[in-house]
C-alpha cells in the first residue's frame, strides 16, 4: 500500500493513497463500510503493477472529513466527479464495493465523461431493497435506537467477523474502529437510509456504462440477488460470483484483483450488451 496522505477536495480534508506511474489506465477505489482505504491493501500491489491507482475515504467515511449534505449516493457522485478532476488523470475506472457501488453507477449516469467503467458489488443497490441481517435495519428502520443499543464498536467487530479467510492486521482493524468513533458510525447510517430514495433515481435500464459486477456467493448482508438483478438490468455488464461472503475484495483478494486487472486492461472495451 502506498503512503497514506491527506488532500483538500471540495473544501474537505480527504484521506487518500496514490500510486501514479504514467500508465494509460487509472483506477479510483472508493472505500467500503465499515472499512477505509486500508480495505484495498490486499489488492493494491497487483493493481499498481499495471495501472495508476488512487484510493479515497469518501467524505464521512474512514478518516475523511464529513459534510452531511454529501451523505447520499446521488450527491456523493458529484463529489467523486470533483475528486476525479482533482487528481487530473482523465476519466477513471471506479471500483466501488459496498457503499461505493451506487455512487459509481450515479457517476456513470450523471457524469459519463469522467468514468470509463465501474466495478461494483457487495451492496444493497437495487429496489426494492435486497438485504439481510443487520444491514436491513440500517437501511429501513425509521430510527437507530435498536442499533445504538449494541454500540458502534460491537457492530463493526460483528460485521468484520463475516470476513472468513483473510486475516486483518491489528493496525488495520484499529483504523476501522477509530475511523468511526465519536458518532461517525451513526453519521454513515444517514447514507444507508438515503438509499431507497436515491436508488429510485438510478436509471439502470439505460445506463450504457460498462460495469463489472463481482459478488460473494454467500454474502449474508448485501445478498447475491442484488448482483443478479444488476446483471439482468444493466445493458452493458459482466457478472462474476466468487466463493466468499461479504468481503470479496479481502477474502478472495487474488481472484478479485485478477478480475479487475483483466477488466481494466481490456475487458471493459468488449461489447457486453445483449
Amino acid at each position: 500500500m502506498s503512503p497514506i496522505q491527506t488532500t483538500i477536495i471540495d473544501n474537505l480534508a480527504i484521506r487518500y493513497a496514490a500510486s501514479i506511474s504514467g500508465f494509460a489506465e487509472s483506477i479510483l477505489l472508493l472505500n467500503p463500510l465499515p472499512e477505509s482505504i486500508w480495505a484495498f491493501e490486499p489488492i493494491w500491489d497487483k493493481l499498481a503493477e499495471k495501472f495508476n491507482v488512487i484510493a479515497i475515504d469518501l467524505p464521512g467515511f474512514g478518516r475523511s472529513q464529513i459534510r452531511e449534505a454529501l451523505l447520499s449516493p446521488v450527491v456523493m457522485a458529484g463529489f467523486v466527479k470533483k475528486a476525479i478532476d482533482h487528481f487530473d488523470l482523465g476519466p477513471m475506472h471506479i471500483v466501488g464495493p459496498d457503499v461505493g457501488s451506487s455512487v459509481a453507477m450515479f457517476v456513470g449516469q450523471y457524469h459519463p465523461d469522467r468514468i470509463k467503467s465501474a466495478v461494483v458489488g457487495s451492496a444493497a443497490c437495487v429496489l426494492p431493497i435486497c438485504s439481510d441481517g443487520i444491514l436491513t435495519g440500517m437501511i429501513l428502520d425509521p430510527d437507530m435506537d435498536t442499533l445504538k443499543s449494541y454500540g458502534s464498536k460491537a457492530i463493526i467487530n460483528g460485521a468484520l467477523a463475516n470476513m472468513t479467510s483473510y486475516q486483518l492486521s491489528h493496525d488495520v482493524r484499529e483504523d476501522y474502529l477509530v475511523s468511526y468513533e465519536d458518532g461517525r458510525f451513526w453519521d454513515t447510517m444517514k447514507f444507508l437510509k438515503s438509499l431507497p430514495a436515491g436508488l429510485s433515481k438510478l436509471d439502470m435500464d439505460n445506463l450504457r456504462l460498462p460495469v463489472l459486477i463481482i459478488w460473494g456467493e454467500t454474502d449474508p448482508l448485501a445478498i447475491l440477488k442484488n448482483g443478479e438483478i444488476l446483471h439482468e438490468r444493466l445493458p452493458n455488464n459482466e457478472f462474476h460470483v466468487l466463493p466468499s461472503g461479504h468481503y470479496a475484495w479481502e477474502d478472495t483478494h487474488e481472484s478479485y484483483a485478477e478480475l479487475i486487472t483483466e477488466w481494466v486492461s481490456n475487458g471493459y472495451k468488449r461489447d457486453h450488451t445483449y
